[in-house]
């Protein structure tokens, strides 16, 4: 009898929930699944689920090369972008409780903010992208390193990187900048008085049982079980870099498998938001790029699927979840893969 753990070990195709698999839905999922070629020297997960639990997984190749650690339901991945989607429900939810509101200007939260743009820009537009406040610090990073290990707060980051002139009217262009979610953070910060980090905790990880789940920054405790990402595999070349606290609002998450499958199911069916907000969380703000607030909302065939997508260093993410049945795709990758190609697994599972 081939133990489980070794099916798990060599990247086999393994069902979690065995059972599921009489149904033709499931079973359609789990053969896409197990039908996608990956590359050589994959390392990583893709999984298929329902109601926020797995109901078939694979997982591939190992979380360490060098130490020789297979990935594992317990593996971590960072989550890049998709960090913003956990940012924006914990927005939400001070929102519902009335200690923030979308439509409220930047000068409400962050009275020293430069007047003249923080009373135009609304809370909202941070979320959406759509604030027109150039990106004076994703700039400074390229030639000011010494940012990449800055142990500054947010708020010092905005001070410093936020007094630009608009390059548009808010609300009336998009320019995925890491600035606009350092905003947000101060503000937060401001608002609660608590590390975003700590909030987000709070607010989304504990209510959402995401114990697997946290902020792969300096100020964080170590993440024992974070995959090492690689640019090459053969050798091994490690593709990772410090993060700084002041961008954890953006990029700074790490999750498991079975945690992501709990947020896409909790936040878009659960308790954790009203329905209001749920409503704003879906939102399109932008619809060239399909962006609402933290994330974008892509149809596939008709249906409407919560996309949310990351990539940092060499890791790959996408959490696509079906808003209307609670179905949900989770890929993880740590090896600098065309993020594209994810998209395409992802479609394809999603039509299965």
């Amino acid at each position: 009898m081939i133990d489980r753990r070794t099916l798990i070990a060599s990247g086999i195709a393994l069902g979690t929930a065995r059972a599921a698999w009489a149904s033709p839905r499931a079973d359609s999922k789990r053969r896409a699944i197990d039908a996608i070629q990956l590359p050589p020297g994959f390392n990583g997960a893709l999984a298929y689920g329902r109601g926020g639990k797995i109901e078939h997984v694979r997982y591939v190749g190992k979380a360490d090369i060098e130490a020789g650690t297979m990935v594992s339901p317990a593996t971590q991945f960072k989550l890049g972008s998709a960090s913003k989607w956990l940012t924006s429900v914990a927005v939400l939810r001070l929102v519902d409780q009335k200690r923030m509101a979308l439509d409220a200007p930047i000068t409400t939260y962050l009275p020293d903010f430069r007047r003249d743009t923080g009373e135009r820009v609304l809370v909202k537009h941070l979320l959406s992208n759509t604030s027109g406040i150039p990106d004076l610090l994703t700039r400074q990073i390229a030639t000011e390193p010494e940012l990449r290990t800055s142990t500054a707060s947010a708020a010092a980051i905005v001070r410093r990187f936020a007094g630009g002139d608009l390059t548009f009217e808010p609300g009336q262009g998009w320019d995925y900048a890491a600035l606009n979610w350092a905003i947000l953070a101060a503000i937060v910060e401001r608002v609660t008085g608590e590390p975003l980090a700590q909030l987000v905790g709070t607010l989304v990880l504990r209510p959402l049982r995401m114990s697997g789940t946290g902020f792969a920054q300096s100020d964080q405790p170590a993440m024992p079980s974070l995959a090492a990402a690689y640019a090459s595999v053969t050798p091994p070349v490690r593709k990772m870099a410090p993060v700084p606290p002041f961008l954890a609002a953006s990029g700074n998450g790490a999750s498991t498998v079975q945690d992501a499958m709990r947020a896409a199911h909790g936040v878009f069916h659960g308790p954790i938001l009203s329905a209001a907000s749920r409503q704003e969380l879906t939102t399109v703000r932008w619809a060239d790029q399909e962006y609402a607030l933290g994330g974008r909302v892509h149809p596939i065939d008709g249906a409407l699927w919560a996309w949310e997508t990351g990539k940092v260093q060499a890791y790959r993410t996408h959490i696509a979840h079906r808003l209307a049945n609670s179905e949900t795709v989770v890929i993880f990758n740590t090896t600098d893969m065309p993020q594209s190609e994810i998209t395409n697994w992802v479609e394809a599972i999603a039509l299965a």
